[in-house]
């Protein structure tokens, strides 16, 4: 089945039940797909090839879904952007994938021509939640065409999303994401999380990242996601309780605001039955403190953008049985349909206790990376997934991640890669020579965290160094902290060493991961 299908089947079942609450407006299951199959036939008629890539820069809510599934039923590939990314950053990333179409959010639209200047190759953009002078709303695209109904020739192993990712120099590769992945990531929720219910589920993450995968397969069980445009801690809280909220996605640090902001007896939370946390290292403490506060409803989610938001799902169940033992924390055994190991050098499976790196392999699987050969055969071999995450098997095979062989920083549950930081910091005259780091912090999981050694004679403040990235990078990927050093440490042929620099903070902190 096409994502799309699986939309489509509960559409046609329950028309007028509602699919997305945003802001008290409630749009149903009808709206949606009489909105993406308008959007479907305006596309058509763009003559656009099958396969061009078509970007959507839509901030959370039912437009977001309208256009995505628009966009799946056609045979072009849709190209999400965080809508919390600077526009470089969404420049850079379509320039790099020759993107020839944009559907942007009127608050992006003071950004809509430098889009246009930085990528050459698009053909066409369409302003969604407004108008934007000069350029052609969704309305106005959409007008001429019909809701109908239409067959696509979609197969299972057709690339029918590129998502932007990067390696540990930041340099953007195109995860190449098959139809069947879609199919693959929904048939895991359903079987681990959300069968025989209809979820209601509360979305305060971008839809573009894993927030936007669970919404799918909430959508597959005939569920309502609840999207909040503007959370906080305490509107979260309140959600959950007026809401009736069942399932819930949130990164650690998000968590941990959650936690503080709790009063107890304050909220009910006895209608969750998922609160889904990951796309960042946590706490042990602060998960022991969730599940006393939400209940026994902590569900670990393990993925990546190449193998979805389901490479492990440890639902409640597991959490309970793991909560007095050395397993709380784990990822998990893999998700049906997914089988999950560690393996040493030589792509053989270690030991239990044994450390090794963890690997993949399912139908959940893209097919690789867009022309990108050499690291398309670097992360997939022998039909595993090479992860990067360091990390041992228990008796059990349950997989607990230890370390990460990657220079990537998690935080806030986003990827922050950092040479794009160390190249804005290199900019500045002051700046001999920097290196970015995350260390371990109780917010944010990591702290992107800058380490500068400045030119002779030279002076700077950290306020200026974290403005110049904040300018640059949005918030995101800005350095929390800057420290500036007489000399960083440097291997026998002038290489900074980062280990030297990572350890210096993490042994303070008395954790590695």
């Amino acid at each position: 089945m096409r994502l799309f299908d699986f939309f489509d089947k509960q559409a046609d079942l329950r028309p007028e039940a509602p699919a997305v609450i945003c802001e008290d407006r409630i749009t149903t299951y009808r709206d949606l797909q009489e909105d993406s199959r308008r959007i479907a036939q305006a596309m058509d008629a763009t003559g656009l090839a099958p396969g061009a890539k078509v970007a959507s820069w839509i901030a959370n809510g039912p437009s977001f879904f309208s256009v995505q599934l628009g966009i799946h039923r056609t045979p072009l590939v849709w190209m999400p952007l965080n809508p919390r990314a600077v526009a470089s950053e969404c420049a850079a990333n379509m320039k790099a994938f020759g993107a020839e179409w944009l559907f942007v959010d009127r608050q992006f639209g003071a950004h809509i021509e430098f889009l246009r200047q930085q990528v050459p190759s698009l053909k066409g953009i369409v302003v969604v939640n407004g108008k934007v002078s000069g350029h052609q709303t969704l309305d106005k695209f959409c007008g001429p065409f019909p809701a109908e109904s239409r067959d696509v020739d979609i197969g299972p192993l057709d690339t029918v999303t590129l998502i932007s990712t990067g390696g540990s120099t930041g340099r953007p590769k195109g995860v190449m994401r098959a139809s069947a992945n879609w199919m693959t990531l929904i048939a895991n929720y359903r079987l681990k999380l959300f069968a025989g219910t209809q979820p209601v589920n509360l979305v305060v993450t971008p839809l573009s990242h894993v927030a936007g995968e669970v919404a799918h397969a909430v959508f597959a069980e005939g569920g309502v996601n609840i999207v909040l445009p503007k959370p906080t801690p305490d509107l979260i809280l309140e959600s959950i309780e007026r809401h009736r909220i069942t399932s819930l996605f949130v990164p650690p640090t998000l968590l941990y605001m959650m936690l503080a902001r709790h009063v107890p007896g304050k909220h009910d939370f006895g209608s969750l039955r998922h609160l889904m946390y990951g796309a960042a290292p946590i706490s042990i403490e602060k998960l022991r403190e969730a599940w006393s506060v939400f209940g026994p409803v902590m569900t670990q989610l393990y993925g990546l953008m190449e193998a979805t938001s389901t490479v492990s799902i440890m639902g409640p169940e597991e959490h309970a049985d793991a909560l007095h033992s050395g397993r709380f924390g784990s990822i998990g055994r893999g998700s049906p349909l997914v089988m999950i190991d560690v393996q040493n050098d030589d792509g053989q499976p270690v030991p239990p206790g044994d450390k090794g790196e963890v690997v993949c392999r399912g139908p959940n699987l893209c097919t690789g990376y867009q022309s990108n050969t050499q690291a398309t055969e670097a992360a997939f071999r022998n039909g595993w997934f090479h992860t990067g995450d360091i990390g041992f098997k228990d008796e059990q095979g349950y997989v607990h991640l230890v370390d990460r062989s990657k220079d990537i920083i998690i935080s806030g549950g986003f990827n922050v890669y950092p040479g794009e930081v160390e190249q804005v910091l290199w900019t500045h005259p002051a700046i001999q020579d920097c290196a970015v780091i995350g260390i371990p912090d109780e917010k944010w999981g990591e702290a992107v965290t800058a380490v500068v050694e400045l030119k002779p004679g030279a002076s700077v403040a950290e306020r200026e160094l974290i403005a110049l990235c904040k300018d640059q990078l949005g918030s995101i990927r800005t350095p929390k902290s800057v420290a500036i050093w007489d000399a960083l440490p440097r291997s026998n042929v002038g290489k900074v060493l980062k280990k030297d620099i990572r350890e210096h903070y993490w042994n303070a902190a008395r954790r590695l991961i």
